[in-house]
């Protein structure tokens, strides 16, 4: 079996697993077993139940290994641990950055705000205008302070060139909308400082 190593800052996600079934302790089980036999590591998570069916997205890192190979690896190691009945598919995942003149750099963005309508579609949209994609999206509501509060987190995937331009039309937004803001380079989830 691979030798076991610990993600380090620098490490991306290079394999994703998509797997929907009957919900169980023991289908989740078997696919974090077979995601460790094959050394690899978890990135991100997400599972939803619905009844009594599961729909999960598994993001994974498998150290010095390109998207393909540990796809094909994994592959391998799922076909020996995951019971019949479960749909399960492993999707390598390709950069989608180019040369030096289309270098992308990845950033975390948090916000925490008073709820009113349009804040994702201001932000997505401020994003796009810069050529930036998001992904691991999360959004939410919260009750706070007496009022209803909005939340998003995601990851931003953007041009290395505009990262600073970004990120002061996103203070600025976010000092107008009484919003807390986070916008760094960590591939990690973070708590917000108090404003």
């Amino acid at each position: 079996p691979p030798a076991k190593q610990r993600m380090v800052l620098a490490s991306t996600p290079n394999v994703l697993i998509t797997s929907s079934g009957l919900n169980s302790a023991q289908a989740i089980r078997d696919l974090t077993a077979a995601v460790y036999d094959a050394g690899g590591s978890i990135a991100a998570s997400k599972k939803v139940v619905l009844g009594s069916h599961y729909s999960l997205l598994m993001a994974l890192w498998l150290p010095e290994a390109t998207p393909a190979s540990a796809a094909a690896t994994l592959s391998k190691t799922l076909e020996a641990h995951v019971a019949g009945g479960a749909s399960l598919s492993v999707v390598p995942l390709e950069s989608t950055g180019g040369g030096a003149e289309d270098a992308t750099v990845t950033r975390r963005l948090k916000i925490e705000c008073p709820q009113k309508p349009g804040i994702v579609l201001t932000v997505t949209q401020l994003l796009q205008d810069h050529g930036a994609v998001t992904s691991q999206m999360e959004a939410g509501t919260s009750a706070r302070e007496g009022a209803i509060w909005f939340e998003i987190e995601c990851l931003v995937e953007l041009p290395e060139s505009v990262v600073e331009e970004v990120g002061a039309q996103l203070a600025f937004w976010s000092d107008g909308a009484g919003a807390k803001l986070l916008f760094d380079a960590s591939p990690f989830r973070a708590p917000l400082e108090a404003a």
